[in-house]
């Protein structure tokens, strides 16, 4: 995906320095090419040169139709009022979030330009990493939604996706616009050529965890209705925003079509592995038949990282016989146990040192592990 063409013509110098400046500091140079002109002069001399622009911010007051010549580009007018009134072209709020700005930029630019190319996993940076265990109760969600922080507060751009039946997103994480994204299961069954532009309207961000997700309630009905083709392209929409380094996806226990299609799109299934003979048996079978319920083709064995939660210090002899290759340990935390919030968990500073030790070892080097025998 080709870098969108992102020109600003602005008069207020420091507004032009603060825009230029977040663009580098999120990241969102590997999305844009961004020219900051101040004037409308050397904005014509630019056009005159055979540039041309997928998308042109503007002050409304150096707006007029002669301005911008035969291009057809996306026009916004930068307006200074929040309410705006309605006109022929897209106007967006100058003083919002930055962030917010450009989602709704690229919402409208997408909805009509965009159509999911297929753009791979492995043809862009992002890394898909599922968090699985065939057990429920495992602590499935407080570890996923704690890798996205711990991804996010080290500089890394994170979207937090739930496929669980029933959404727990709003327990972890919070937004002052959160409002139900609900319609992105519609778009992703009825409407995916515009998948890609609500993708953008419809995500939200957490700005304490520094993560972006989907604010779903539990949805179950809705959840189950999604197919393997489906996943996939949600997951897909989610790369081709170019916006991530790691999505990272929490997952049901249970086998459905949904985990199949994020275990063929991950480039990592952390497995976690409860304190308790159950779990290692679960895991065993799984994994015997794991080929006959994904199938062969995607190399899902190469894939896992078994993680073992609640530990205690002690690993037990009739775990021994399952074999199994675990690469990290998160300790019993017994105070959980009490009741407490779930982003309290966040600061807990012997899990945060394991979690940072798992994240830096197994999710950025993805590191080798050492069998138990």
């Amino acid at each position: 995906m080709k870098k969108l063409q992102l020109i600003l013509l602005d008069s207020d110098s420091l507004y032009l320095k603060s825009f230029g400046e977040y663009i580098l500091s999120s990241n969102l140079n590997a999305k844009f090419d961004v020219k900051l002109f101040s004037n409308t002069l050397s904005f014509k001399q630019h056009l005159s040169s055979g540039q041309t622009y997928d998308v042109l911010l503007i002050q409304p007051s150096l707006y007029d139709s002669g301005i911008i010549g035969n291009e057809k580009g996306l026009v916004v007018l930068l307006k200074e009022e929040e309410a705006a009134e309605e006109g022929p072209l897209f106007s967006v709020f100058k003083y919002q979030p930055l962030n917010q700005l450009i989602s709704s930029i690229l919402s409208v630019y997408y909805e009509n330009h965009s159509s999911l190319s297929g753009y791979s996993r492995n043809g862009g940076k992002t890394k898909v990493i599922s968090i699985y265990s065939p057990s429920g109760g495992s602590g499935k969600s407080t570890i996923s939604a704690n890798m996205s922080r711990q991804l996010a507060l080290r500089g890394d751009k994170v979207f937090y996706l739930n496929l669980e039946l029933m959404n727990t997103t709003s327990l972890y994480f919070r937004s002052q616009q959160d409002q139900p994204s609900l319609q992105i299961l519609y778009y992703l069954k009825a409407r995916p050529n515009q998948l890609l532009a609500k993708v953008e309207a419809l995500k939200k961000y957490d700005p304490e965890s520094k993560v972006d997700y989907f604010d779903l309630p539990p949805c179950p009905d809705e959840m189950m209705a999604i197919t393997k083709e489906e996943t996939k392209r949600l997951i897909h929409a989610l790369i081709e925003t170019q916006s991530y380094d790691y999505i990272i996806i929490d997952l049901d226990s249970a086998i459905h079509d949904r985990i199949a299609a994020a275990f063929e799109e991950s480039s990592l299934i952390i497995w976690l592995l409860n304190n308790d003979l159950q779990s290692f048996h679960k895991t065993s079978a799984y994994i015997e038949r794991m080929n006959e319920i994904i199938g062969t083709d995607h190399d899902i064995e190469g894939k896992l990282a078994f993680i073992m939660n609640r530990f205690n210090g002690q690993f037990p002899e009739a775990y021994m016989k399952y074999n199994l290759p675990i690469q990290g340990y998160l300790s019993n935390i017994q105070e959980w146990a009490l009741g407490t919030e779930p982003q309290q968990q966040y600061y807990h500073p012997l899990f945060t040192q394991e979690l940072l030790s798992i994240v830096e070892d197994i999710v950025v080097r993805n590191q080798v592990g050492v069998t138990i025998d």
